[in-house]
């Protein structure tokens, strides 16, 4: 399971402090962005401007779903501590579970 790393700071007064992260551990590293914050093409901008990804098409942009684990599970084969916690791929019905846009690189 991938590991992820913040790169936006940016917070919305009631709304999870997700905006968009990389994620990486998994065979390709990925772009995630909140679904409920971004449509699919503000998705791709901010691909674009934030990783400097070029050439994807709409229909390579996939949802799925995320969320906030308070300590690391121990399948997401993070290295750190296991005491903070981390953002990875969930089922739709967890707990916490918010739809995601995934863009892989």
């Amino acid at each position: 399971m991938a590991t992820t790393k913040l790169i936006s700071g940016g917070r919305k007064k009631n709304m999870s402090k997700f905006d968009y992260m990389e994620f990486t551990g998994s065979s390709s590293n990925e772009f995630v962005v909140h679904a409920k914050k971004y449509t699919k093409e503000e998705a791709l901008e901010l691909a674009v401007e934030e990783m400097g990804l070029g050439a994807i098409e709409l229909d390579e942009v996939i949802e799925r779903y995320c969320r906030y684990y308070v300590r690391v599970p121990d399948f997401c084969g993070y290295d750190g501590d296991g005491n903070s916690g981390c953002y990875t791929y969930c089922g739709k019905g967890e707990r916490g579970a918010f739809p995601v846009w995934v863009i892989e690189f």
